[in-house]
């Protein structure tokens, strides 16, 4: 099942939340916020423990009600002396939703602001990483909605402090176990400390045997005590995050949205970025479309393609909330989106995955053929998928608010032709009829260039592809109803500029005209009774659309050609090229992917929290092919 429960809205008798599930109070009843900072901010020697320091992280165990969560916020900004970036990751089963949590606030008017924020911000409750960006991006609150046991081990961070909470050992033995101290000691490193409210001995001696010293301290609230610590021994297996460069300086080659969106969240850390693009101007290539979809995709199974684009689509939607508070809106739309179904097997595989799934409303619903022409008040050939967390975008415009920012620096009409790597990093060259010239050199260069990038690495194993794709328009008083986007066969959008989009056939044998005029034919199996004929045609444009052979992306750190001695059977194990990453084949899903992209590559360049699970990393590794020649190489 693709849905979390939420937790049921429950008090004691003392007016203090309840959870019947588990027979354990939240909190004391002295007070959540308070017992947060007894407990967890004091136990963790904050604020003094995050000053000084450029981004520090926060492990929870349970989110709750999120007062922990709040009062670390409270107290970050109240400090002068903080540093850029707080993260919070936390890891909950039983989210509240939105409603109840404002009902559990309404009593603590000193928090307000920051729950309101929250709130606004609260994610669907599916299973998986939900990352939500507060105060402009300087707090990032990271929610982990699932059983620990199994999400934890998916997490890449390194702990500068753990909360570890939740109902008591007693109430809920799972989480507090071996297993999840063995994780908790994993995600820490040699000065990461802990607390926690209770002093269980099997709890203490757990924590022991994990790699944590531990000791008593004073309670709150008339506990005698409770435990604090700090990490001691390593771990056998840890994660490793990339260490940040020394330079804060990166060169991007590709002005299109994977590039703009790389250097936007780049920028947002404070480093200074160069983009480089061959064009004349930026999103002139695939990201050069008039307007763009955007939406989750689901299967019965929630395959990796699913996840990975769910999690996309939430960071797209949420960029283009963080770009119009900052005074540069992207020209865009949210009317719903309606996936017709192809055929009548799709039509019942839609309706299946609805209900199995249990999808949330705020992110989907199936409708029949009936149902699906009511609401668009058309009628439409067949049901289908009405997808509420949708966005119809104008792609240039998302990359001209994207590279909009002061460290960004864009050349156009600079094509690198050759990459060179010395003792101080990466040299760029380019230059026409021979000439070779110098365009920049950098530690760090990330590549942003579509299929360009196989031709500057031949041995790094990016087996890129492109499909010749037309996309057709029309003006809008041509075809003025329905409103929200289409898609099936093919694709129609909403108007933008009096203008709509349908696409986007694929070129066969050179023939752009035929390409845009069977635009015009997949939309008319979409609507029938609208009678759609070539003189209806605007005007159309064609593109390359670059794509994996797993039509996953490639998203980070790109493999070195020549492999360290012995076999390599896991993608930890490939030598990568120091300062080279990736951001690639992005095929139809540039909009799902591109702000996710921007996010996991800044995230490993400047070792904060990872974004995705560790299953989604390993699935867009850019080393994956590489690793695969390995494997059949030494028959593995």
């Amino acid at each position: 099942m693709l849905a979390i429960s939420p937790a049921r809205l429950e008090f004691s008798p003392e007016g203090v939340p309840y959870s019947s599930q588990f027979d354990d109070i939240y909190h004391a009843r002295a007070g959540g916020l308070a017992q947060a900072r007894e407990v967890f901010l004091a136990g963790n020697r904050l604020p003094a423990a995050w000053q000084g320091r450029p981004h520090f992280t926060i492990l929870e165990t349970g989110f709750g009600q999120g007062l922990s969560f709040l009062a670390t916020w409270q107290a970050w900004a109240a400090d002068p002396q903080r540093g850029q970036r707080l993260h919070f990751v936390s890891v909950e089963q039983f989210p509240f939703t939105r409603d109840d949590l404002a009902t559990l606030h309404a009593q603590y008017p000193e928090i307000a602001a920051l729950s309101a924020e929250m709130r606004a911000g609260w994610p669907w409750l599916t299973e998986g990483l939900h990352r939500i960006e507060l105060a402009g991006g300087a707090v990032v609150l990271t929610l982990v909605l699932g059983e620990a046991a199994h999400w934890l081990p998916e997490l890449q961070l390194a702990a500068d402090a753990i909360y570890l909470d939740g109902f008591a050992p007693d109430k809920n033995p799972e989480l507090w176990c071996p297993a999840i101290y063995r994780q908790l000691r994993r995600l820490a490193h040699d000065h990461t400390t802990l607390a926690t409210y209770t002093v269980a001995g099997h709890v203490r001696r757990g924590l022991q045997e994990a790699g944590f010293g531990v000791q008593r301290v004073q309670g709150f609230a008339g506990k005698r005590q409770m435990l604090v610590g700090s990490s001691t021994i390593a771990p056998q297996w840890r994660s490793r995050p990339a260490p940040a460069p020394a330079s804060r300086e990166a060169v991007i080659i590709g002005a299109g949205m994977a590039g703009s969106s790389v250097a936007w969240q780049l920028a947002r850390r404070g480093w200074k970025v160069t983009v480089l693009d061959s064009a004349e101007r930026i999103a002139s290539g695939a990201s050069g479309n008039h307007v763009g979809l955007l939406h989750p995709t689901f299967s019965r199974d929630d395959n990796l393609q699913a996840r990975l684009t769910r999690a996309g689509c939430a960071h797209t939607l949420q960029a283009l909330r963080l770009l119009a508070a900052a005074g540069r809106p992207v020209p865009s739309g949210s009317p719903g989106q309606l996936q017709i179904a192809k055929t009548p097997e799709q039509d019942a595989l839609f309706a299946a995955i609805a209900t199995e799934l249990h999808l949330p409303p705020e992110l989907a619903s199936y409708l029949d053929r009936d149902a699906a022409s009511a609401h668009t008040q058309t009628p439409i050939a067949a049901g289908g998928l009405l997808h509420k967390a949708s966005a119809w975008i104008h792609p240039p415009g998302l990359c001209a608010s994207l590279l909009d920012h002061p460290q960004i620096r864009v050349r156009t009409g600079c094509t690198v032709r050759r990459l060179q790597q010395d003792e101080d990093g990466w040299r760029l060259f380019g230059g026409q009829d021979g000439e070779e010239e110098e365009l920049a050199r950098c530690a760090t260069v990330i590549l942003a260039n579509a299929s360009a990038a196989a031709q500057l690495c031949p041995d790094a194993e990016l087996p890129l592809s492109d499909s010749q794709r037309v996309v057709t328009r029309l003006r809008a008083t041509h075809l003025p109803s329905p409103a929200l986007a289409l898609s099936g066969p093919g694709y129609l959008t909403p108007a933008h500029a009096g203008l709509r989009c349908l696409g986007a056939a694929a070129v066969k044998d050179g023939d752009i005209a035929a390409a845009a005029r069977q635009n015009l034919q997949e939309i008319g199996k979409l609507l029938p009774g609208v009678t759609l004929d070539e003189t209806l045609i605007h005007d159309w444009r064609a593109c390359l659309r670059p794509t994996s052979p797993d039509r996953l992306p490639l998203i980070g750190p790109l493999p070195a050609p020549q492999q360290q001695d012995g076999p390599a059977h896991q993608l930890w194990q490939l030598a990568r090229q120091t300062g080279l990453y990736g951001a690639l084949g992005f095929g139809s899903r540039g909009l799902s992917w591109c702000i996710l992209a921007g996010e996991l590559l800044a995230c490993q360049l400047n070792g904060e929290p990872l974004p995705l699970e560790r299953k989604l990393l390993d699935a867009i590794d850019p080393g994956r092919f590489a690793l695969r020649k390995l494997r059949k190489a030494s028959n593995y």
